[in-house]
């Protein structure tokens, strides 16, 4: 049923936009504002779905996500392509401009590829620090709660184990930091003493030159001086590598993912040619386009992209 989805759209679409049958021309658009790193999947996704509509064109103008949300919100956009999910500031500065809430779908994964400006959130340690693996609660424990903290709580013996924890990683407000914090604390916040950096590879770097820290940066971005541990959901819960099996199969717990923003209307309805390209761009055919581009993003597991595609058929 859910893959009639797309099907029924492309069947709306030449009444919804307009079209006529033969017509030499474009009549109706589609612009895309946003993620540069989407730049590769979407202008591939746009060739096919242009080829199987002559009468749309698609734009897109692609400077980065932080200038996704305001194009969407003042109809410059039709669709904002993004590396994070909307901040807490931006979802109020687009409600206040619309009166309506920003409408997200999931539609990749983020990479485990150097190439790559998206990868997953990871916990890193310093090379020389034995631990392997470690429970997801007890980390939000640890940035949440007051220091110090000791390597010994973590299970450590040794001569580090009565060392005090650096707790590192991206500074609080940043996509990588909030997507982390809802990941692992969403409640909460980061504690006094939390040493927060700009971009990940300063984290790494820091952690590389700290036996001592304990750090969360994006995994594509990790090199020969740290490691990243595996993560337990639960105390009793298997430790998770993240690897494109488990990516694609939701089992890794600080996975990321790329997105496309659409307007809804107050009563939740998104605008048809939206729609389409969506409903075009999380079906198989879609999907495969995605997992063939050269910067290793990997399309949606099959239960995920089932479960946005009936997100976005209500």
């Amino acid at each position: 049923m859910i893959e009639r989805l797309h099907r029924r759209s492309f069947l709306l679409l030449g009444t919804a936009a307009g079209l006529s049958a033969g017509a030499g021309r474009p009549q109706s658009l589609i612009s895309l504002v946003g993620y540069n790193d989407m730049a590769e999947m979407l202008r591939a996704l746009s060739a096919a779905f242009m080829k199987r509509h002559p009468g749309i064109r698609v734009t897109a103008d692609l400077p980065g996500t932080r200038f996704g949300p305001a194009a969407l919100a003042d109809g410059r956009a039709s669709l904002a392509p993004m590396g994070a999910r909307f901040t807490p500031e931006q979802r109020a500065a687009f409600f206040a401009a619309t009166g309506s809430e920003p409408a997200g779908f999931r539609v990749a994964h983020a990479s485990l590829s150097s190439k790559a400006l998206s990868g997953p959130n990871a916990l890193f340690v310093n090379r020389s620090n034995s631990l392997k693996e470690i429970d997801l609660a007890l980390a939000a424990r640890l940035f949440t709660t007051p220091s110090p903290h000791r390597w010994s709580e973590v299970g450590l013996t040794g001569a580090l184990a009565q060392q005090a924890i650096v707790l590192t990683g991206l500074s609080p407000a940043t996509p990588l930091a909030l997507e982390f914090r809802e990941a692992a604390f969403p409640s909460r916040d980061f504690a006094s003493g939390f040493v927060g950096f700009g971009q990940s590879r300063d984290v790494i770097a820091f952690i590389g030159r700290e036996p001592a820290a304990l750090g969360f940066a994006a995994l594509n971005r990790g090199n020969d001086e740290v490691r990243a541990l595996a993560i337990r959901r639960g105390p009793t819960s298997p430790a998770v590598f993240p690897d494109t099996d488990t990516l694609r199969a939701g089992s890794y717990a600080l996975d990321r993912h790329l997105w496309i923003y659409a307007r809804q209307s107050r009563d939740r309805r998104l605008e048809p040619l939206a729609r389409a390209y969506l409903a075009f761009v999380l079906s198989r055919e879609g999907q495969a386009i995605i997992g063939s581009g050269s910067l290793g993003y990997l399309p949606l597991g099959e239960r995920e992209r089932r479960a946005e595609l009936a997100r976005l058929s209500r």
